[in-house]
């Protein structure tokens, strides 16, 4: 770049910016932010993003208070580079898929801040690209001397403008993903997503992980769903077990039953010397068959109570599952005593009477996902059925490995157009309902680099017209709000980064 700038500086195209960025203007050819603004006189849009900004202020803040207060309950640190929505630095977002969503994106957010101003007759200067950003960016500008003597109601529709059509963009994307392409995904074969098979489990050995469970033992098809709570197949008894890849059936032997897969320090089972990787056979005298037994005979036992238990752990040898018993005696503590070290919030006065002996479990170490829900949240219908929650769900796709949507689970489905063009579709339709929800929400946000700073400005502005805000006609009273609300959005992202670290 330090090569270059004698020349940079001679061009009107070409501008630096803090010295590393390129800014590639075009100050000719901007007739089609005119074309596009003159398809229809109506200014309904402009008027109508700043409703939907509004929306957005607000619900960037509650979810910026919600992570706040959910950063003293939650002990795990996100890693620093998660935190910057930024395909090739954070490792959940594809570059392929996020570069095509944030650059298109960007282009039209920028778009239709130009758009709007020449709706209101604000001449557009320039626009262009930004290269050496990631993404690449885009701009557009608009008059200076116009914009700056614009009516404050002009210039806030203007800004808004960007924002909103980032939401409708959303809005459309999840609608088709969520309304069509989800209907056109049809599962093949009943049966339940095998996400992983848990280290150190017993089944490690069998490289079945983004397979679908199919049958295990007489429990087959989706009725596998609900193997953890419901199984009363014999625990530690070998079965035989089916998977299904999307093209082939597989076969394989193993023990069935609740498997402990973590133990907890400072509670009964670890310290009794319990192993990972066994298997719950029995707790006095009453079989495991599944968590729900377990839980059910936990908590009809009283805290101090001396208890005996018996597990299974297995070594595989040559195709066989060999088994050994391990019988232990301990005294279980209360379930409060957990709770209220390790999640506060959800303690309470019944757990007191209720035992526990601090084990990790699932069922053979398979951790079981079932298809139909997997594939909700992958097309967003859980936000018909989950409301906000759901939402959220879909939202955090990524945080969880599952978007783009892996192979092994997109074999799982008969679909429209061939796999390859259909499942390509749908992870590109998502991202662009990912990124343009991102870029509305921190938009609508009113710090410094977000164009809701200056969303809120206007708008005090607009407000100091009413005698009640006569206060806010001085800048320097509008410079102290937007400096303490600023200051407030800052405070909440920096906690949320740094009290997981510090508790």
């Amino acid at each position: 770049m330090l090569l270059f700038r004698p020349y940079i500086k001679k061009s009107k195209h070409f501008q630096t910016l803090a010295g590393v960025i390129l800014l590639v203007k075009v100050t000719k050819n901007r007739k089609i932010l005119d074309r596009i603004s003159n398809l229809s006189k109506s200014k309904f849009f402009s008027r109508f993003s700043i409703v939907l900004v509004y929306f957005l202020l607000i619900g960037g803040l509650s979810l910026l208070v919600f992570g706040t207060i959910l950063s003293f309950k939650v002990r795990e640190a996100v890693p620093l580079n998660e935190y910057l929505a930024l395909p090739g630095i954070n490792p959940d977002i594809p570059i392929t898929y996020g570069l095509v969503a944030f650059a298109f994106s960007i282009v039209i957010h920028e778009m239709f801040h130009g758009i709007v101003a020449r709706k209101h007759d604000i001449k557009v200067t320039s626009v262009g690209v930004m290269f050496f950003v990631v993404p690449i960016g885009a701009f557009v500008e608009p008059d200076e001397k116009q914009i700056t003597e614009a009516d404050p109601v002009v210039r806030r529709r203007i800004v808004a403008a960007g924002i909103a059509v980032n939401l409708v963009i959303a809005i459309f994307a999840f609608l088709i993903l969520s309304l069509g392409m989800s209907h056109a995904a049809v599962q093949t074969v009943p049966g339940s997503y095998i996400d992983e098979v848990l280290q150190n489990s017993t089944l490690q050995n069998l490289n079945i992980s983004g397979m679908e469970l199919t049958q295990f033992g007489n429990i087959s098809g989706n009725s596998l769903n609900n193997i953890t709570t419901s199984s009363y197949l014999v625990p530690g008894k070998i079965y035989n077990l089916t998977t299904y890849d999307g093209t082939s059936y597989r076969n394989y032997r193993a023990p069935a039953g609740v498997e402990i897969v973590s133990l907890i320090n400072g509670f009964p089972a670890k310290s009794a010397g319990m192993t990972v990787g066994s298997f719950v056979i029995s707790i006095d005298n009453k079989t495991a068959y599944n968590e729900n037994v377990i839980n059910d005979i936990l908590n009809h036992i009283p805290p101090g109570t001396n208890v005996s238990m018996v597990t299974e752990s297995f070594t595989y040898s040559s195709g066989n599952y060999i088994g050994t018993l391990h019988t232990y005696n301990f005294t279980t503590v209360s379930a409060y005593k957990y709770f209220s070290q390790y999640y506060p919030s959800l303690a309470n006065n019944i757990q007191k009477n209720e035992s526990f002996i601090g084990i990790s479990t699932v069922y053979s170490g398979l951790g079981l996902i079932p298809i139909g829900y997997l594939k909700a949240i992958e097309f967003g219908d859980t936000v018909y059925t989950n409301n906000f929650m759901g939402f959220l769900q879909s939202i955090a796709l990524p945080l969880q490995g599952f978007s783009p949507i892996p192979a092994s689970f997109t074999a799982l489905f008969t679909v429209p157009l061939g796999s390859s063009i259909f499942w390509v579709l749908v992870n590109l339709d998502y991202w662009f309902y990912w990124v343009n929800i991102l870029l509305a929400v921190t938009n609508a946000l009113p710090l410094a680099i977000f164009d809701g700073a200056q969303f809120v400005r206007d708008t005090l502005i607009i407000a100091s017209r009413r005698e009640r805000f006569a206060y806010l006609r001085k800048e320097e009273n509008i410079a102290k709000v937007l400096s303490i609300a600023s200051f407030l959005v800052f405070l909440m992202l920096m906690i949320e980064i740094i009290v997981p670290r510090i508790l």
